[in-house]
């Protein structure tokens, strides 16, 4: 094959799957280099009516970045809601690494979003995103592809569809808009129940979720605002309290419903008082405040689903009951 049917097979390829990678020769940049072009270029390359999109890529494992009106950098990096491969990833303790980093989750579409201010130099945004890529992702840094594209300017637009290449991005090449999503939000399909073997296993089911519910307290704690998740037969309530800063939650008890007497064995509570919830007293439940400087969204989901686990005995039989004001 000569080079011109070389480069026809490669951008075949790219069609396919909807990307165009910039290649550059080997050791021509750093990857943090190529990825602080292409924030440049979706910066000084201005088209009527469309969006630059930036998005560097390992796999399925990926971070796309626009500008906003403002010039800051909206950034998403890929969550697990629309690409379950990714479950085996973002464990909690990944989870928590990207909220270290600045990631907050956007239920909308299940993936991480960050927003850089417009004066933050394009470099030190390309650093971020590559720390974050392998730090969190285990992203291969000689792995990584790039590519910029401009796409059309609405509210919504066009995503890869679930189960499709690099799910969740922004992308309206012609071969993905059979499959492509056109909504504001992804809400996945009902899954059957899962029996959960351990609490990380419920915490790979419902850790995304509940994180995200935590997170919508977070956001609006100075409001009246709560959640309550419930597991049948017991459950773990939560709401914001501004002074101090603080998620503040209750267990149930025995005392508020005596059918949970059976349940709650001096071992299952041994359990709660383990993980630094008091008997109950002023409260009918058992309580605990977890301050939020301390503890991020995604380690009081881990504990509240570890907890419904060890203590009340859910394992995911019927789904997890979720409720709010």
């Amino acid at each position: 094959m000569g080079p011109i049917g070389f480069w026809r097979e490669i951008a075949a390829l790219a069609a396919a799957i909807g990307v165009f990678a910039v290649i550059h020769p080997a050791g021509a940049q750093t990857p943090s280099s190529r990825i602080d072009e292409a924030l440049q270029n979706i910066t000084a390359l201005v088209r009527p009516s469309r969006v630059g999109y930036a998005t560097v890529w390992d796999g399925n494992k990926y971070v796309q970045c626009r500008r906003l009106s403002d010039r800051a950098l909206r950034c998403e990096a890929a969550g697990a809601t629309m690409q379950p491969s990714l479950t085996r990833i973002l464990v909690p303790e990944r989870q928590n690494r990207l909220a270290t980093l600045g990631w907050t989750l956007d239920p909308s579409f299940g993936n991480y979003v960050q927003i850089f201010p417009p004066g933050m130099a394009t470099a030190s945004v390309a650093d971020h995103i590559l720390r974050t890529l392998i730090e969190v992702y285990d992203a291969q840094a000689p792995e990584l592809e790039l590519q910029t594209a401009w796409v059309v300017d609405i509210p919504c637009p066009p995503r890869n569809g679930p189960g499709q290449n690099l799910a969740g991005m922004v992308n309206d090449a012609p071969k993905m808009r059979a499959t492509a999503l056109r909504s504001c939000l992804y809400k996945p399909e009902p899954q059957p129940a899962r029996i959960a073997a351990s609490a990380q296993m419920l915490i790979e089911v419902y850790g995304t979720t509940v994180a995200a519910e935590i997170q919508r307290l977070r956001v609006n704690s100075d409001r009246k605002v709560y959640v309550v998740f419930s597991a049948g037969i017991g459950y773990i309530q939560c709401m914001p309290q501004t002074s101090p800063p603080t998620f503040y939650c209750e267990a149930q008890s025995a005392e508020s419903w005596p059918a949970l007497a059976a349940v709650l064995t001096p071992e299952r509570v041994a359990k709660l008082r383990d993980a630094g919830y008091t008997e109950p007293g002023r409260a009918p439940n058992y309580s605990k405040s977890y301050p939020l400087g301390k503890f991020t969204d995604a380690a009081v989901a881990s504990e509240i689903l570890t907890l419904l686990y060890d203590v009340y005995g859910y394992a995911g039989a019927v789904e997890l009951k979720i409720s709010t004001e």
